[in-house]
Order: structure tokens, then C-alpha cells, then sequence
């Protein structure tokens, strides 16, 4: 018996946990490609970014023109903004004197600022893991629910034919097969691609932290050179 004569042929608890399943599955491959996607831009972003603050001067102003679209170049702009933003709310005194005050409180304030979008995009980053570590947890046991409804089923038709030859029992064991294989074939893209954003997170958010710093001395060097003026 080919496959396709066994899926027409499997009882309708069969077909509905087969359906649960494919649709999972196809779920989670659609999160891994967006989410692979995601960490393929900002690794390039992160390279282009870093290539700039090698350069002897780093043009502050043509910052973002040096990084690719996607996720990184989104955070930065995201972190230029609020210091543009603050730049322009608060403008350099004209009093010499009270410029180091004025750099040293813009300082802070931008350290607030930075700290609360770098809390925002942790919690941001992660998502849709919690999705496929409940497909990689959930998937066996909906294929093991698949398992023993056919091996019921094979037990039923043996007490309706008085038989437990091969014919008999074929129809039920086949079922209990096919939903095993559908819920590891589930559950273990879930768990590999689970550990692997896991880590690529992580290591995003330390790449991120890294480039926040150097972000931060160009914007200071940028304030130090207006309060100097």
C-alpha cells in the first residue's frame, strides 16, 4: 500500500491529528525561515556597522547609509533618533560654563533612553521561540495520542472480525505509524531551530550591546564637540 492510499484510508481521529500536526509543522517552518531571514540581516548589519567604526573618521551623518536594511539597521535608527530627538529638545547653552552640565545631563538622559530600547528589543527579539519550544514539547505526544487511537483501532477490528491476522490489523498499525512519524517530523525542526535562534539571540544581544558602546562614544564625541564650540 503506497502512502497516499493509507492517508485516504486512515479513520477521521486519524485525519484530524494528522491535520493538528501538518499545520503546526507548517507553521514552524514558516517561523524558522522569517526568523533565519531576520538573523541573516542583522548579522550583515552588524558586519557593515563594524567595518565603519574601523575607518580612522566615521561619518556620523552618513551613518545608516552604511548599513543594509533589516533588522540592525532598524535599531540603530531606532537609537539615533532619540538622539536626534534629544539634540534638538535640548540645545547647548550659550554660557560656556554651563555646557559641562549640559553635556553631562544629555549624557544620562541618552543612557536612559538607550537602556529602555535595549530592554524593548530583548523582549522583542525572542519571539516566536516560546512557539516552536511548544511545537518541539507538544508535537510526540499529539503523534502518541495518533499512536494509541490506531492501535485501538486495530484492536477494534480485531473484535469485530474474530481475527488477528495481518489484514485485520494492518489498517490500525499503519494509522498508529504514520501519526509517530508525523509527530516527530513536528516536533524536531521545533527543537533544532529552537536552539539555534537561542544562541543566535543571545549572541545578538552581546553583538548589540558591543556596537551600543561604540554608538555611544561617536554620539558623545559628537555633544563633547558642540559643547566645546
Amino acid at each position: 500500500m503506497n502512502i497516499w492510499y493509507l492517508l485516504v484510508n486512515l479513520g477521521w481521529m486519524g485525519k484530524f491529528t494528522l491535520l493538528i500536526l501538518f499545520g503546526l509543522s507548517v507553521f514552524t517552518w514558516a517561523v524558522i525561515l522569517a526568523k533565519w531571514k531576520a538573523v541573516r540581516e542583522a548579522r550583515r548589519g552588524l558586519s557593515a556597522l563594524e567595518e565603519a567604526f574601523r575607518r580612522d573618521e566615521v561619518r556620523f551623518s552618513s551613518l545608516l547609509e552604511e548599513i543594509p536594511a533589516g533588522l540592525f539597521r532598524e535599531i540603530i535608527t531606532d537609537y539615533l533618533r532619540v538622539y536626534q530627538r534629544l539634540k534638538r529638545d535640548f540645545a547647548p547653552p550659550r554660557s560656556p560654563e554651563l555646557r559641562g552640565a549640559w553635556y553631562a545631563g544629555l549624557r544620562e538622559v541618552l543612557l536612559t533612553e538607550w537602556a529602555y530600547l535595549r530592554e524593548k528589543r530583548t523582549r522583542e527579539f525572542p519571539s516566536y521561540l516560546g512557539f516552536l519550544a511548544t511545537v518541539g514539547n507538544t508535537a510526540p505526544f499529539i503523534g502518541l495520542f495518533g499512536t494509541v487511537w490506531g492501535i485501538m483501532a486495530a484492536f477494534h477490528r480485531i473484535g469485530l472480525k474474530g481475527s488477528a491476522s495481518l489484514a485485520t490489523v494492518a489498517p490500525g498499525i499503519a494509522e498508529a505509524l504514520i501519526a509517530t512519524a508525523m509527530g516527530l517530523f513536528a516536533a524536531i525542526p521545533a527543537v533544532v531551530a529552537y536552539n539555534y535562534f537561542h544562541r543566535a539571540g543571545e549572541a545578538f544581544l552581546e553583538d548589540l550591546s558591543r556596537v551600543e558602546r561604540r554608538l555611544l562614544a561617536l554620539c558623545l564625541r559628537d555633544l563633547l564637540r558642540e559643547a566645546l564650540d
